[in-house]
């Protein structure tokens, strides 16, 4: 699997461990949706290869009417890359128009990234006084850890849905600390040797200090250590750049749909 597919899968993966479930039957493609946060619905055409099976025509779309009002709907397009060829997960351009013409409109994008652990040198973090990074174990760690990224995100992220994730092997829920005060989160998430970085937040009072570049440097080594070959995360807009100067490349985007 090419990292570009990696980091969709990754990205899916940790959306059915929230909590998601189809909502289309039986039927292809099978309609994926979180009832509650993160709200994100998908399709995929085939459980076991969601690159296959694309359609070609508008109306190969009425799946489209059992999508939520509430959801988020992402759309990417994985390219061709050397001699691998990874399809779109639906074709953009169809789908986008399809959106467009149902009263859905863009209302966030995303830039796809990744980071050869192999061949990078940027995890060793810099020394910032006072700062450390610990591990969300208990349930009011819990309760910290999504304080802050609703404050940073500013959206209410469900509690429930990330105590589910406590006993997962797979999940590290990190904790960052400026003296004895939690001051911003993150969530990883590994498939094989793929591990996803994900829900990065650092507190309003605590933005521009520096914090965030030391928190990712510190995951990134966190990464390393847990025998990772390749990071992968969605940026934001305005996360991109300080991903940018730690190594990250760039992907491909994903354009986040919602009914107006």
């Amino acid at each position: 699997m090419h990292v570009n597919e990696a980091n969709i899968t990754n990205l899916i993966a940790l959306w059915k461990i929230y909590g998601s479930r189809p909502i289309s039957g039986s039927t292809l493609p099978l309609v994926y949706a979180n009832a509650t946060w993160p709200y994100r619905c998908w399709a995929s055409w085939n459980e076991e290869e969601i690159t296959a099976g694309i359609p070609k025509q508008s109306d190969d779309f009425a799946w489209l009417n059992k999508v939520p009002n509430t959801a988020i709907l992402p759309v990417w397009q994985l390219t061709k890359v050397n001699e691998h060829v990874f399809a779109a997960q639906y074709e953009p351009l169809l789908i986008e128009q399809q959106l467009l013409d149902n009263n859905w409109r863009c209302t966030f994008e995303q830039l796809a990234m990744y980071m050869d652990l192999r061949v990078s040198s940027s995890y060793l973090p810099q020394s910032r006084s006072g700062f450390t990074v610990t591990y969300a174990h208990s349930f009011d760690e819990i309760k910290t850890w999504v304080e802050i990224g609703s404050e940073a995100f500013g959206y209410a992220i469900d509690r429930s849905v990330i105590e589910n994730l406590l006993d997962d092997e797979n999940i590290q829920l990190l904790l960052g600390w400026q003296e004895d005060r939690a001051v911003c989160c993150a969530l990883l998430y590994k498939t094989g040797d793929i591990i996803g970085v994900h829900q990065v937040g650092v507190k309003h009072a605590f933005q521009g200090q520096g914090i965030a570049r030391c928190f990712m440097q510190h995951i990134i080594e966190s990464c390393a250590l847990w025998q990772g070959k390749y990071i992968v995360l969605q940026a934001s807009q305005s996360g991109q750049p300080l991903y940018e100067s730690l190594g990250f490349k760039a992907q491909f985007k994903i354009k986040n749909y919602q009914k107006v």
